[in-house]
């Protein structure tokens, strides 16, 4: 939870604690921004992104992740993060419930990347993949971000993967990915070093696109797309579906399609967003599954 809103990491870390006796020793900051968490964003309460502040002094909690990192000699770091439903394989028309990264590095001047954490994160892919062979899987194009912890770690030498968790269409709350990140971390404790083949797994993962929309509604020549929305506050929960912002010139990738009678889709299209609960008074049966599949 570098990012207050990204809760799913922190749930596979807790699964892994309930484990028992690891076979590996681990270092475990299930929650870096605790400001952010409060309020469920991204940022500190200062408005400050984390995970762009690794070469920077300050704030407290990014001088205390950097302590932690330059105090042991560790031989992987994770970096769990949630990424967003608008995210999906390139040329697939399903959301990435799982993306990782093993960042690039400059050293002496020269950028290279770390065979050891490419292997780890095509490792960790591949065993996701055995698990739910139907998710989308990517991985994170590696353009070099000089602020960031997952570039800087690589620098210290300490393989690193960027790990994002993204939903399921049976499951936009993710509980079922972060239940299965967690069973991913409890097979990878008892790996000493990450086989080979990992790197091939790895590179051959398409990248990540950023032009899927979870929904697409159709009434005859008539078609509208919708991004599903989620907003949490101190004491309440909501979520639902948004009209879907164009990317750029790319054709949206719809990952599931709803026909529906004008006299629906017209009520539809007149508002600019929905919260799960107006869905379900919809008397389409499909749309009212849909908004059942959204977070609670």
């Amino acid at each position: 939870m570098m990012h207050g809103n990204e809760p799913t990491g922190f749930e596979a870390l807790l699964r892994l604690i309930r484990c028992g006796r690891p076979q590996c020793d681990w270092t475990l900051i299930p929650l870096v921004n605790p400001s952010g968490i409060d309020a469920f964003t991204r940022l500190t309460s200062e408005g400050i992104d984390l995970n762009r502040r690794a070469r920077d002094h300050g704030p407290l909690e990014s001088d205390l992740l950097k302590s932690v990192l330059a105090s042991g000699s560790f031989k992987l770091a994770l970096n769990l993060h949630d990424q967003r439903s608008l995210f999906c394989p390139n040329g697939q028309a399903i959301p990435s419930s799982l993306s990782v990264l093993a960042p690039r590095c400059i050293n002496q001047d020269q950028e290279s990347f770390s065979e050891p954490a490419q292997a780890w994160a095509g490792t960790i892919s591949g065993l996701m993949r055995d698990l739910e062979p139907n998710w989308g899987y990517a991985r994170f194009d590696d353009a070099y971000y000089t602020t960031a912890f997952g570039e800087w770690t690589q620098e210290l030498g300490i393989p690193t993967v960027t790990v994002e968790t993204g939903v399921t269409l049976e499951d936009y709350s993710r509980e079922r990915v972060s239940l299965r990140l967690g069973e991913v971390l409890r097979t990878i404790d008892a790996i000493r070093s990450p086989p080979f083949e990992g790197i091939t797994h790895y590179l051959n993962l398409p990248l990540n696109a950023s032009w899927g929309v979870d929904l697409e509604l159709r009434s005859g020549n008539q078609i509208s797309h919708w991004q599903v929305w989620e907003e949490v506050q101190s004491q309440s929960h909501s979520s639902g579906i948004a009209k879907a912002i164009p990317q750029g010139n790319a054709a949206p990738i719809p990952y599931q399609t709803i026909n529906l009678l004008k006299r629906e889709f017209d009520e539809i299209q007149a508002k600019d967003s929905w919260t799960s609960l107006e869905l379900y008074a919809v008397s389409s049966t499909d749309l009212g599954s849909f908004a059942e599949a959204l977070p609670k």
